[in-house]
């Protein structure tokens, strides 16, 4: 008996010693970034700034503008590095060392392709990228034409009154009815009710997200359901979760067309319901997201430089012609080349992921920094977006013209992250998007009181403007 407790407790020392030496080498791997200074059991915690996610940016911009990159921050016993450089993140984006999604992922109800392991990832991908081919894209046009009209409708209303409101209350109406009505082919017709929960409900559920990410007393699980937030966060999965399950019924009864997304589920002896409802519920969140908040985002800016609107408009009806002359197909989207700039500079100033994390499986050199294996980074695109080395001294401006011509660093621009792990959809988000703007301004002119500088933003998942997107519309004769 005294013999095994012995051999026992040699072991646990064995493995003690083991692990000491581990974290011992990374420790003096981490020591070596600069960061802001540590205090025993908190680490750097006191510069978090609890649960006001409208903070958590502005926090990010203070360590990387105070510390450049990479810079490391100790939350409690966990560190964080921060690289907001293109080179690193060239590195980070494209090294098989970092192919895996940050831990914080962990904490979103998009377990589907946007946060799967690699291994499980790269089986997922395969299967989702064919329902987002060329020849599919171009027969979801027509759908998404009808969506917009849709949508106009509601514009055309607001025209009417000539008040001042928030586009992002209808562009996010209008994709969410798109990213049913195509990809997953269930028209949900949500333009036509007048309460949408679910966009309420996902708004609140990726700030209690955010604010458990940053948290580390709200990480152990067992901890945190104990809590009100987890309440909250359980009241909104269920009704987060409700389109995705009812589209599983209702097309377990359906057939399903060749090459949708949700046959494409089906067909996969590689998936159970739970995946499948995982990945629809990622494809749902992902196809509304980006688009209506890019397509906001972009509505305030050229409200914002009138001069800027009407070079757009002279596009449109040069390529387009007036309104209902011609029907909008691909070739013509593709003329749009003034438009792409516009949408490009949108989303350097406003990017959807300002943030974005991966993790180490394996030791990453960067620069004169060596990172360790099991470790977050987060990548701060915001400030790649707006770094004057990339972009000139006029990076906080918004310039489209910028682009003309450019060849800039393909790691100083990424509203769509880059690598192996890019946006699945990111041609059906580029099309939609077109689109939905070609058919606002074609109708109307867009005024608002607000400037650039105004804007305050927010992290909860994706980074959003606080004060809201706020314009007028005028009909065009």
């Amino acid at each position: 008996m005294f013999h095994t407790f012995v051999q026992c407790a040699l072991f646990c020392v064995t493995v003690y010693c083991c692990r000491w030496w581990q974290m011992r080498e990374r420790w003096k791997l981490l020591s070596r970034l600069p960061g802001p200074r540590c205090f025993p059991l908190i680490g750097a915690m006191y510069v978090i700034p609890g649960r006001d996610t409208s903070r958590y940016l502005e926090t990010i911009i203070g360590l990387t503008g105070a510390y450049g990159s990479p810079c490391c921050i100790w939350l409690g016993p966990v560190p964080v590095v921060i690289v907001s450089s293109a080179d690193h993140a060239r590195t980070i984006l494209t090294s098989p060392a970092t192919v895996e999604k940050a831990s914080f992922y962990r904490f979103t109800p998009l377990q589907g392709i946007f946060s799967l392991p690699a291994d499980k990832w790269r089986a997922h991908r395969k299967l989702i990228q064919p329902s987002f081919n060329q020849s599919i894209l171009r027969g979801f046009i027509p759908l998404f034409v009808q969506k917009t009209d849709a949508m106009m409708r509601g514009l055309g209303e607001m025209a009417e009154k000539g008040q001042t409101f928030d586009v992002y209350r209808f562009t996010a109406r209008c994709t969410l009815d798109m990213i049913f009505a195509t990809t997953l082919g269930t028209d949900m017709h949500i333009q036509d009710k007048p309460v949408c929960s679910y966009l309420e409900v996902l708004e609140e559920l990726f700030e209690i997200v955010t604010i458990r990410a940053v948290n580390l007393f709200l990480h152990p699980q067992w901890l945190y359901r104990w809590t009100s937030v987890y309440r909250k966060e359980t009241k909104a999965l269920e009704e987060f979760c409700r389109p995705s399950k009812m589209i599983l019924a209702r097309k377990a009864t359906e057939s399903c067309q060749r090459f949708s997304l949700i046959a494409q589920l089906q067909n996969s002896a590689m998936l159970d319901s739970a995946a499948m409802e995982q990945e629809l519920n990622t494809i749902i969140f992902a196809g509304n997201e980006t688009s209506a908040m890019t397509v906001a985002n972009t509505i305030l800016l050229l409200a914002m430089h009138p001069h800027v609107q009407e070079k757009l408009v002279d596009e449109i009806r040069l390529q387009c012609g007036a309104e209902g002359e011609q029907s909008i197909g691909y070739e013509t989207l593709n003329r749009l080349t003034y438009m792409e700039l516009v949408l490009k500079e949108s989303l350097r100033l406003l990017p959807i992921a300002a943030v974005v994390g991966r993790r180490t499986t394996a030791e990453v050199d960067l620069g004169q920094y060596r990172l360790p294996a099991d470790i977050d980074i987060v990548i701060d695109i915001f400030d790649i977006h707006r770094n004057p080395a990339y972009w000139g001294s006029d990076a906080d401006r918004f310039r489209p013209e910028r682009f003309e011509g450019l060849r800039h660093d393909p790691f100083a621009l990424l509203p769509f992250s880059a690598g192996s792990r890019n946006c699945v959809g990111l041609r059906y988000a580029w099309i939609s998007m077109k689109i939905m703007l070609l058919k606002v301004l074609r109708s109307y002119r867009i005024d608002t009181d607000l400037k650039l500088e105004d804007l305050t933003m927010k992290i909860a998942l994706t980074m959003k403007i606080s004060n809201g997107h706020m314009v007028r519309l005028k009909r065009r004769q």
